[in-house]
């Protein structure tokens, strides 16, 4: 095989440069990635180099003499020739990205430079053009443009940050999220919006990425622009280079503050469920036991020679009868199955009725400022209850202040718009007109971790024995009954400020004038049969009524209830019955007494709670309910009342 020595020996330097020169641009353009083609000024090719024929899937003999518009659309055309006659003028064109045919018709994105082609002389003789195929990168851009549109519009924030922490990427829902804009935190440290007490638990996610974990659902808290706090759950992954390399982290965050407190707020109903058909199960039993002992007690108080010692432990024994009933109030109150006996009254005269007794309640060293806004402000609540709120209220506030400093009680009006929030916590108040009582102390201050449990049943920061945990459970119990609403704002170190919003009510209209109560109550006689499946209780009511000259029937339950009125065709004024009784109860009996006796009154009397069912079927006046434990007068008053308004009727 001949090679080229020879020829170098007979020509002379610059022919043997010249050559070399030649070589190496041949050989360049045969081994280029990209399609390098030769043609004259009216598109016929010279020159088809081995990644020409690649890329078109023509080779060179296909090519080379053949006209270049073989492998331009015909649309296109005109810019061909347009590239031409740049050309032909001396112009270079450079990257100029169109679109070429390939052999087999396919149509495929190149990028295109093209060179004039001179002479010796300088003149243009044809052009050169570099091809490449950017197929593969316009596919890149496409799907980077894609998932550019995804990360914007994602409902989620989709962040990036480098291993340091130090953010690269900020989508539109971070911005929305945290309140800052891309341009505010890019370039920023991602802890500007970690709390200070998670930095660590941040720094420890970041090193499990750049080991190359994958972090999925990871729950945290973080921090918007303006301080607030929101719960976050984050999915994190590695950011890899081209050769493999951890770079950095991608998270995708949601903002879960509004679920979680859905959830919350599922488990603390289901909690306050539970422990509502406990409380109501455990009082009606208390309340029976509670009722004989209390009973007794009242009927051996009227021995008369009875010695002093015992009349004074008779009546201790009665105080903490009472106690005790106050406790399984408190119970029902939170678990909001307490039977309200609501009035229209003047919220501030019943702060001021009540000031002196919550003052000596808590002692000269704390005293009790009043701020009452001036008119008054009508709501209806049960007034028993409202006393209850502000005894609670109040003795929480002086536990909060050991140095003994001032409670202020203040009310005001406030007109409640479409929307509004209590606080960011809470959930929006019904618009409307309300009266505010707030309760304020400059004490210890709730801490922020503990202000979201306050109302949970049994929950408090007490120290053992100070406190059962029901104070502000049953607050809430009791104003949530009253359609009412709670705020708290707290502060720790700066005092704590509980606002109770009360709907506001018309003003009642003037009593009518009465005569002269009635002085003989029992000078109304008749007979009474009295339903209860406690022997005590039974025994108590009889002998309460008897004494005040009544005679009494009595049954354990509905269906003997029911024996006695037959045997006696009904010849009854009254019946006092228990609302729970096994067997048939007092709801069933109802029934059956308004079908066989429809006339005949009932007074209720329970140690449970007033069941929903109770409310149904129009009870009217001559059904009112009487909650074990009961004193004496009050049942001997209800019972008078209910055979008199009967008698009034019958005339």
């Amino acid at each position: 095989m001949e090679t080229s020595l020879p020829l170098f020996g007979r020509t002379s330097p610059e022919q043997k440069d010249a050559y070399l020169d030649a070589a190496r641009l041949a050989a360049i353009v045969q081994s280029s990635d990209d399609a390098i083609v030769s043609k004259t000024l009216e598109g016929v090719v010279l020159t088809w180099n081995p990644a020409a024929e690649r890329i078109f899937g023509y080779s060179a003999e296909e090519m080379v003499g053949s006209s270049i518009y073989k492998l331009v659309p015909p649309e296109l055309y005109d810019d061909e020739r347009m590239v031409l006659e740049r050309i032909a003028q001396g112009e270079s064109v450079a990257h100029f990205e169109t679109v070429r045919v390939k052999k087999d018709g396919t149509l495929f994105p190149i990028d295109l430079t093209v060179s004039p082609i001179r002479d010796p002389e300088g003149v243009v003789v044809g052009a050169s053009s570099v091809k490449r195929d950017i197929t593969e990168r316009r596919r890149a851009v496409e799907i980077s443009s894609r998932l550019a549109a995804i990360v914007q519009s994602s409902d989620d924030a989709i962040v990036s940050k480098t291993l340091d922490g130090v953010v690269m990427d900020w989508n539109a829902a971070a911005e929305r999220m945290y309140g800052l804009t891309s341009a505010e935190i890019i370039g920023r440290s991602i802890y500007a919006v970690v709390p200070d007490e998670l930095q660590l638990e941040e720094r420890a996610i970041l090193d499990r990425v750049a080991r190359g974990e994958h972090v999925a659902h990871y729950e945290t808290v973080r921090v918007r622009k303006d301080g607030s706090r929101i719960e976050v759950a984050l999915t994190l992954s590695p950011i890899r280079d081209a050769d493999g390399g951890i770079i950095g982290a991608s998270s995708i965050q949601r903002d879960i503050t509004v679920s979680k407190r859905s959830e919350e707020a599922l488990r603390q109903a289901t909690k306050m469920e539970a422990i509502g058909a406990l409380a109501g199960g455990l009082a009606h039993d208390f309340n029976n036991q509670l009722y004989a002992v209390s009973g007794f007690a009242h009927f051996i108080a009227r021995d008369p020679g009875l010695s002093p010692s015992a009349r004074a432990d008779l009546i201790e024994l009665q105080k903490t009868t009472e106690r005790m009933a106050s406790l399984t109030r408190q119970l029902l109150a939170f678990a909001r199955q307490q039977v309200l006996i609501p009035e229209t009254l003047d919220l501030n005269v019943a702060v001021q009725d009540t000031h002196a007794m919550l003052q000596r309640l808590v002692g000269s060293s704390t005293p009790i400022e009043l701020a009452l806004a001036p008119g008054p402000k009508w709501v209806r609540v049960d007034r028993a209850q409202l006393v209850q709120v502000l005894l609670n209220l109040v003795i929480n506030a002086r536990d909060s202040m050991p140095g003994g400093r001032a409670i202020e009680l203040r009310t005001q009006t406030l007109e409640v718009s479409p929307g509004h929030l209590l606080d960011k916590s809470q959930s929006a108040v019904e618009p409307g007109a309300y009266a505010e009582l707030a309760v304020i102390d400059s004490g210890q201050g709730i801490p922020p971790e503990q202000l979201p449990h306050i109302f949970e049943p049994f929950y408090t920061t007490k120290a053992v024995g100070a406190g059962t945990g029901l104070g502000l459970a049953t607050v809430e119990g009791i104003v949530s009954q009253s359609d009412g609403h709670i705020q708290v704002q707290s502060a720790v170190g700066k005092g704590t400020t509980i606002k109770i919003l009360l709907p506001l009510a018309g003003e009642p209209a003037p009593a009518s004038p009465t005569g002269p109560p009635d002085q003989s109550r029992g000078r109304s006689r008749g007979r009474i049969l009295v339903v209860d499946d406690e022997d005590s209780v039974r025994a108590i009511v009889g002998r309460t009524l008897q004494a005040e000259g009544y005679e009494v029937l009595s049954a354990r339950e509905g269906r003997e209830a029911l024996r006695e009125l037959e045997e006696i065709g009904g010849a009854v004024d009254l019946v006092v019955t228990d609302l729970v009784m096994p067997g048939m109860g007092g709801l069933q009996l109802r029934g059956e007494l308004a079908r066989r006796y429809p006339d005949l009154p009932l007074v209720w009397i329970s140690g449970h709670p007033m069941e929903p069912e109770f409310t149904r079927g129009t009870p009217g006046k001559n059904q009112p309910f009487l909650m074990k434990p009961v004193e004496p007068d009050a049942l001997l008053d209800t019972v008078a009342q209910v055979l008199e308004r009967a008698t009034r009727s019958e005339d």
